[in-house]
């Protein structure tokens, strides 16, 4: 390819073996295994939990994958026996347990089978019939994971010395280290079945809130990043529920369920809520979360004992540097003198369309390259400056018409429902919607494939493909033509935006009425189809999220009424601008602070439409999915069983009438509120459900608050917070807004306790600091 003649040719073999030598050199000199003195203060033990710490050692030191435990799922201390993980003998030795329950729970205690005793004998002597008849149900099985802690413990050493320092510089407990162990067993490539991924298992809405993930970049997947992320998140859990057993749970289980299992059992006890809470999604994993924890951090402790002398992997040696431009990362692994898949390794956050070639590196990205890999000196000057690109390259997108699924879709463009899933991050095959955008492959979307050389991209029509590589100034030159008179024959203001697989007609080779296209129109099927080229550079730049502080019962004086606007680039040629404005006038009046603070959450135009509800998925089934997407919001939006909720931010009189399909006014009349009176957060308002259940208002209300911090983090992340302490004077709302560009909601969260009416001079407050996503 041209683009190799201007990129310095490195010897790849004499790199590669003198890696090997310094990796082979490096394993002699691993850092052994260091114990971690465990604080019993901030990470107590109780009683009631030994057993299940004392299962969970047994499970990471005694049984391999090949085998595991049956055992009962809520005394911990009753293994039945060990089994192999074999489905057959498995199962089989489960159903005899299970018999020789039910005969033992009749009272029977002579003429016993052999394994009728040994399956009593599991139990305490004074085991009652009752409990025997209920653990019939409660057979569990547990795979042993010693093969996988020990790998788990030698890959540690890969990262724990910058997982210590991102703990020392958020002044956390030293022991949040071991956390990958129960996680992944510190495997960087790890998925779930619950959508989690990443070392650190971060879900897509709750990794949002900490880092990039979208179709080019998902930072969840670099061990590194992603552990800044996560113990901004167990700072976050342990300030909202304050017992690092509570955040350590709400890891797992979220800090939403968490504090609901606090209201609901009055307790903030590790032991009470895993003994006593039967929240729904509250299952096994999320109930031995924290007792995994504890054993993970004995097992550490007592590695050398369990599995002998033990020798960590070596950390990588990195250089980093931050791109200064958009470039191809096959390009930029040339320029630097690397292969493409070292280059991959090292960068598991960026996403399948960079290496592919549909995506090039974004301008800023953090780029890691091992030090022995690569000569000394500026790697991006390496880089050709004809190879930079100030833009991204476009996306190439389908919107879904009535009708479709993922298969035919497919089809239509030829590719697979399992690469579309993946290009666009869907929790689901089976589910998309009309209207929503799709991301398309650009390698076989109807786009004329690449040439293999530059004779074979010239069609008879007089039309050249982009192919990776390329630009202006090389494709003008290859074929003797002006920059100027390509640009304008073919409507290019910008030299940068061009793109794989784009149709270039060439001056003096075709006539210049040709129709530029990306997308065959002759492999789309009626009816037609809308194809969407979106610039990345409007995407690079969100719509700021405006303050809203738009209802007249505002109590605080001289509020600005600001209108948001929603813009969306729909076409590259001719660009389509989308504007929808907001009609102040016809917004309900907003949930405001009391003592006079400001509301600064802001109202977008989709936030006051009625979202209908997934007629396929029930009320129940959308709860649930919608309770997850807000796994990290404690905010209570339940109704209590006295027909009241409570008040959060961002919520209207407006809202409450048009989810219980009653009037504003009768639900004033129902809480004796005159007309001008506000509804004030944190405070209870009393609803009438007659007209729609409470689930269905349940169900409303999340899918507002998911669609309002879904909008939010796709703009934002949080980097980092800071203590406030309140001086005389202060305006909370006004701080929040003016100072740390925080919405009241997401300061709620972080101060769930906070009471607006009570702030006191020298009270300490949580502000999340906030970066706007590039």
């Amino acid at each position: 390819m041209i683009f190799l003649a201007k990129i310095q040719v490195q010897n790849f073999v004499s790199r590669a073996c003198e890696l090997a030598t310094r990796l082979a050199f490096s394993c002699l000199l691993c850092t052994p295994v260091i114990a971690i003195a465990q604080s019993t203060d901030l990470f107590p033990r109780p009683a009631e939990l030994e057993p299940a710490i004392n299962f969970w050692v047994k499970v990471y030191t005694e049984v391999d994958t090949q085998n595991g435990f049956l055992h009962d799922s809520v005394n911990l201390s009753v293994i039945y026996t060990r089994v192999s993980n074999v489905r057959r003998d498995l199962e089989s030795t489960r159903n005899r347990i299970r018999d020789d329950l039910q005969a033992l729970a009749t009272g029977k205690r002579d003429n016993l089978t052999r394994s009728q005793r040994e399956t009593l004998a599991s139990w305490p002597a004074d085991v009652s019939n009752q409990t025997l008849r209920t653990a019939a149900s409660n057979v569990r099985f547990q795979l042993g994971q010693s093969d996988r802690f020990l790998a788990g413990l030698q890959r540690s050493g890969a990262y724990r010395s910058h997982i210590n320092e991102v703990i020392r510089e958020k002044n956390l407990p030293i022991e949040l280290g071991v956390l990958p162990h129960v996680e992944s067993s510190f495997n960087p490539g790890a998925y779930s079945s619950a959508s989690a991924a990443g070392m650190w298992q971060f879900t897509r809405a709750t990794g949002q809130r900490f880092m990039r993930i979208d179709h080019i970049v998902d930072e969840r997947m670099d061990p590194y990043i992603a552990a800044a992320a996560a113990m901004s998140l167990l700072e976050y859990n342990y300030s909202v529920l304050g017992t690092w057993p509570l955040a350590l749970t709400a890891y797992n289980h979220g800090a939403a369920g968490i504090a609901r299992a606090v209201r609901q059992t009055g307790t903030t006890d590790i032991e009470k809520i895993v003994g006593n809470y039967r929240g729904r999604a509250f299952g096994f994993a999320s109930r031995n979360f924290y007792a995994q924890f504890l054993a993970v951090i004995q097992v550490e402790n007592e590695a050398r004992r369990h599995f002998g002398d033990i020798r960590l992997n070596a950390a990588p040696n990195f250089r980093e540097v931050r791109t200064d431009a958009f470039i191809d990362a096959e390009v930029f692994a040339a320029s630097v003198g690397i292969s493409l898949e070292q280059l991959r390794a090292d960068n598991p956050a960026l996403r399948p369309a960079v290496w592919q070639g549909n995506k090039r590196i974004p301008q800023g990205f953090p780029i890691k390259v091992r030090s022995e890999a690569v000569a000394p000196g500026n790697l991006l000057a390496m880089v050709p400056a004809d190879f930079k690109f100030a833009v991204q390259t476009p996306d190439v997108a389908y919107v879904v018409e009535r009708g479709d699924s993922l298969s035919v879709i497919a089809r239509r463009f030829n590719t697979s429902v399992a690469r579309l899933v993946s290009l666009n991050q869907l929790a689901s095959s089976n589910r998309i919607q009309i209207g929503q955008r799709l991301l398309l492959p650009q390698d076989n979307t109807g786009v004329s494939m690449l040439a293999a050389n530059p004779s074979q991209a010239l069609l008879d029509d007089g039309k050249y493909t982009v192919r990776r590589g390329d630009t202006v100034s090389l494709i003008a030159a290859r074929y003797g033509v002006t920059e100027q008179a390509l640009l304008g024959i073919n409507g290019i203001q910008d030299r940068n935006r061009i793109y794989p697989g784009q149709s270039l007609i060439l001056p003096g080779f075709a006539a210049s009425d040709q129709q530029l296209v990306a997308i065959n129109a002759t492999s789309i099927p009626a009816p037609p189809t809308v194809v969407e080229f979106a610039d990345e550079v409007n995407e690079l730049a969100p719509v700021p999220l405006v303050p809203a502080e738009t209802s007249t019962e505002l109590v605080a004086a001289g509020s600005e009424i600001s209108t948001p606007s929603t813009v969306e680039v729909a076409a590259e040629a001719p660009v389509q601008l989308a504007l929808n404005e907001l009609n102040e006038a016809l917004l309900p009046p907003a949930a405001v602070l009391p003592d006079n603070q400001e509301l600064d959450t802001p109202v977008t135009l989709e936030e006051q439409e009625a979202i209908a509800i997934d007629p396929v998925l029930d009320v129940a089934q959308s709860n649930e999915q919608l309770t997850a997407a807000l796994e990290a919001d404690p905010s209570d939006y339940t109704v209590a069983s006295n027909n009241s909720i409570e008040i959060q931010a961002s919520e209207t009189l407006g809202h409450y009438a048009d989810w219980s399909g009653v009037l504003a006014w009768d639900i004033r009349r129902l809480n004796n509120l005159a007309y001008r009176d506000p509804v004030i957060i944190g405070e209870r308002l009393t609803l009438d459900f007659s007209r729609v259940n409470i689930a269905e208002f349940e169900l409303r209300r999340r899918e507002f608050h998911s669609t309002l911090q879904g909008e939010f983090f796709s703009n934002y992340r949080i980097q980092d917070v800071e203590h406030y302490r309140v001086k005389q004077g202060d305006n909370i709302g006004r701080i929040a807004r003016n100072r740390y560009s925080t919405p009241v909601w997401l300061l709620r969260q972080y101060n769930p306790e906070l009471d607006f009416n009570r702030i006191q001079i020298n009270q300490e407050i949580i502000f999340p600091l906030l970066e706007q996503v590039n």
